[in-house]
């Protein structure tokens, strides 16, 4: 055995499954205990029902959390990429008025240099 080796914590990617599969435990267990117990079948059939729609209605209720999360992380990039597009229009145009600005100094430029080389003398 090294002495030197590593170790790493548990992968969260897998941790829905393990909740799952503890969930399931949990509800195997419960049924087998209500069916061994010396209850008469109504009374098993009436626990085994509530037990199910308890258990169904949290499930539910955190689907509906994560789902709802989704969604909101999904606006929240949503309006993240929008606003950085806005922002790269605006420094484009900004760097179109600009690169404009220049070309026309420099077309300026050249056409008074053009013009002092034709006519020189003439001011």
């Amino acid at each position: 055995m090294e002495m030197n080796a590593q170790y790493l914590p548990v992968a969260s990617d897998h941790a829905g499954a393990k909740v799952m599969m503890f969930m399931g435990g949990v509800a195997l267990g419960y049924a087998v205990a209500t069916l061994l117990a010396p209850k008469s079948g109504r009374e098993i059939r009436s626990s085994l029902g509530e037990f199910a729609k308890s258990k169904g209605d949290s499930v539910s209720g955190a689907v509906r959390g994560a789902v709802g999360a989704a969604r909101d992380a999904t606006r929240n990039v949503s309006r993240r990429v929008a606003d950085a597009m806005d922002e790269g229009r605006e420094k484009a145009g900004d760097a179109v008025v600009s690169a404009a600005a220049k070309a026309a100094s420099a077309s300026r430029g050249a056409e008074e240099t053009t013009h002092e080389r034709a006519t020189p003398g003439v001011q």
